[in-house]
């Protein structure tokens, strides 16, 4: 009896290794290849973004998800490359929130009009960025820099006229009421590398290229620019937190589709990638390059979008900065 179980157990072992694994269905969609177009040189954080969600939805949908870069003109490019695509559900800008919301009033005209030419899908990720001076600059706080600005000894930079670095910097100028000298370079890396050496004061940033020269002790973060501190960065108050009590500014990730998209498509592409950004594995992959994962239903992210037109809009007008 003992050896006829036995035999039985190995028979049964045998079978389930033979069997292959359950593969689940996945979803039709209505065409078989969908291309995550991104604004930006490949490697950034736009570019990881899109990779982390075309990985998710092909385990979703049944198609070929792919990534294609579309650098140029701080994102137009792109913009106006997906904003002209056919609206079948196959073509995706999954970027920053600059080309949407600060271009149209950077530049005297561009091939694309954001609440007419785009549909919004969602939001993926939000990034506050982190105010920051040199270690040699002798300004240790928030108060001393006020104080360097007031006696316009200061100036500060930019990863170039109109980025969202510039902007940035502007809007806490007009809260502060208060008026510094800009430098613009040409990126972030230029950037820092000027903070680093004091050749300018004090500049506003991505924190994934900046947390390596902070944990250096050679850029020090005077302040973050959401509403609250941040436990990624233990000891920066926010600037809300430190008297400039209107400011609250966290840009945005996003995932858009072409001019007339069939609402059903839009909200069902929605749909996916709010689940994607629900993972516990997607979170932690977000949250490595420096944002926080966020979705938002599609109307919302229209609201949003209006919103975020007429807040940067009012700091490019103030900055007088230009593109063209």
């Amino acid at each position: 009896m003992l050896r006829r179980n036995a035999l039985l157990a190995a028979a049964a072992v045998t079978l389930t290794a033979g069997t292959p694994a359950i593969v689940h269905a996945k979803d039709a969609w209505p065409v078989k290849t969908i291309t995550l177009v991104q604004p930006y040189s490949p490697g950034g954080t736009s570019d990881m973004l899109a990779r982390i969600i075309a990985l998710e939805l092909e385990k979703r949908i049944d198609a070929n998800v792919i990534v294609d870069s579309k650098a140029g003109a701080n994102g137009n490019i792109a913009t106006a490359f997906v904003s002209r695509a056919k609206p079948d559900g196959g073509t995706y800008l999954v970027g920053s929130s600059s080309p949407v919301v600060i271009s149209p009033t950077l530049y005297k005209s561009v091939p694309y009009d954001p609440r007419k030419d785009l549909t919004p899908i969602t939001t993926i990720a939000k990034a506050p960025f982190l105010l920051v001076t040199s270690a040699k600059s002798g300004i240790n706080s928030m108060d001393d820099l006020m104080k360097q600005i007031k006696a316009d000894k200061v100036n500060f930079g930019s990863a170039g006229a109109g980025s969202p670095q510039h902007m940035l910097v502007e809007m806490f100028q007009m809260q502060a009421k208060v008026k510094s000298p800009h430098i613009p370079y040409k990126g972030s890396a230029p950037l820092i590398l000027a903070v680093m050496s004091n050749e300018v004061q004090y500049a506003i940033d991505n924190p994934v290229p900046l947390k390596p020269q902070i944990d250096a002790g050679k850029i020090k973060a005077l302040a973050i620019t959401s509403k609250n501190a941040s436990p990624k960065f233990p000891g920066v108050k926010s600037l809300h937190e430190q008297g400039f009590t209107n400011f609250e500014v966290e840009p945005w990730y996003g995932m858009i589709g072409s001019k007339n998209m069939p609402k059903e498509l839009a909200e069902r592409m929605n749909g996916y990638v709010q689940d994607i950004l629900k993972q516990d594995n997607v979170k932690q992959k977000i949250s490595e390059l420096g944002a926080e994962a966020y979705g938002m239903g599609t109307a919302d992210f229209a609201k949003l979008i209006d919103a975020d037109i007429k807040k940067w809009g009012e700091a490019v007008k103030a900055s007088g900065a230009t593109a063209d």
